[in-house]
C-alpha cells in the first residue's frame, strides 16, 4: 500500500508518519514546505507521478481566530484544496480520506452528535472545513470524511499539551469550564485511520475517546495523575476575548467506527493517563 499524507508536519501527521513507518508502509509525506495543496498543477504532477493507494489530507487552517482573520486562506486550504485533492484521486482511482471538526455543529445539541446529525457551522473554521466534506463527497465516491475533537499528543502544539509538555509548571492556570466537546488522543486517531483506510466501508466517522469535558475537566484530571502543583482556575468562555464564536457543546459519539472495529474507543481519561506515562519516559 502507498499512502500520501498532506499536513505531515502536524500533530495527527507526524503520529501516522510514525505509525506507518514503524509498520513498512510506503509513505509520501509531505508539508507546507514542501508542497503547496493549493497548487493543483503540482500537487496533481506530484500523485500522478508516486500514483499513491490512498491520500490522507491532513493539512489545514486549524486556529480557529486565525480564519476570522484571514478566512480566504481557510477557504484556499480547508476547502478548494479538498476540492482539488477529490479530482485527482477520483481520477488516479485513489481512496481519499479527510479529517474534519466536531465544529461543523452549532453546539446547541444536548448530547454527543452522531455521524448523520445535521452540520450548522457557526465560524469560518467550520464552514471551510464543512464546505471541503462537500466538495470531497461531490468528487471522490471512496471518501472517508472523519470528523475529530480536541487534540492531544506528543506532537500536538494546543495550549494543554504545551502545558503537560512543559518541565516548570506555572503557579496557577485559567481553564475554560462551561463548553464541553470530546477529547482526542493523536496515537489513538492515527491507529484508528489506518484500520479505516484499509477498509472499504466508506463515509462519514466520528474518532474522538469516549466521554465528555471541559478543559477544566482535563486538566484536573491531569493534575490527579501527574501530581504537579499549578491552581486550575475555572473560568466562563464569555471572559475570553476571542474573535471566533465556538460550539458551548459539540462532544461527538464513534458510533460508526466502532460498528467498523468491532471496539469502543477508550475514555479520554485512560488515553491521557498513557499519554503521561509516554511523557516520563521520554523524560
Amino acid at each position: 500500500m502507498r499512502i500520501f499524507i498532506s499536513g505531515a508536519d502536524g500533530a495527527l501527521g507526524r503520529e501516522m508518519t510514525t505509525i506507518l513507518h514503524r509498520k513498512g508502509i510506503d509513505i509520501l509525506a509531505t508539508d507546507a514546505k514542501q508542497l503547496d495543496i493549493t497548487d493543483f498543477k503540482r500537487t496533481h504532477e506530484v500523485l500522478l507521478d508516486y500514483q499513491p493507494d490512498a491520500i490522507l489530507h491532513f493539512a489545514a487552517v486549524s486556529d480557529v481566530d486565525k480564519c476570522e482573520e484571514d478566512p480566504e486562506t481557510a477557504l484556499g486550504v480547508n476547502a478548494l484544496s479538498s476540492l482539488k485533492l477529490g479530482i485527482i484521486a477520483n481520477k488516479i482511482k485513489a481512496k481519499l480520506l479527510y479529517t474534519s471538526t466536531n465544529f461543523v455543529f452549532d453546539g446547541n445539541s444536548e448530547k454527543p452528535y452522531r455521524e448523520y446529525d445535521q452540520p450548522r457551522p457557526i465560524n469560518t473554521y467550520g464552514r471551510t472545513k464543512l464546505l471541503g466534506e462537500k466538495y470531497i463527497k461531490d468528487t471522490c465516491g471512496r471518501h472517508f470524511i472523519v470528523r475529530t475533537s480536541w487534540l492531544f499528543g506528543v506532537h500536538s502544539k494546543n495550549f494543554i499539551s504545551r502545558f503537560l509538555n512543559s518541565r516548570e509548571k506555572p503557579v496557577h492556570l485559567d481553564a475554560v469550564c462551561n463548553r464541553f466537546a470530546s477529547f482526542t488522543y493523536t496515537l489513538d486517531l492515527a491507529q484508528a485511520l489506518l484500520l479505516i483506510i484499509r477498509s472499504e466501508d466508506y463515509g462519514v466517522f466520528h474518532v474522538v475517546n469516549r466521554g465528555v469535558g471541559s478543559f477544566n475537566d482535563f486538566l484536573l484530571k491531569a493534575r490527579e495523575i501527574m501530581g504537579f502543583n499549578t491552581e486550575i482556575r475555572p473560568i466562563q468562555a464569555e471572559k475570553l476575548t476571542l474573535l471566533a464564536e465556538r460550539p458551548k457543546y459539540a462532544p461527538l459519539a464513534s458510533q460508526n467506527y466502532e460498528e467498523l472495529s468491532r471496539q469502543q474507543m477508550r475514555r479520554w481519561e485512560d488515553a491521557l493517563a498513557d499519554f503521561v506515562g509516554s511523557l516520563s519516559l521520554q523524560s
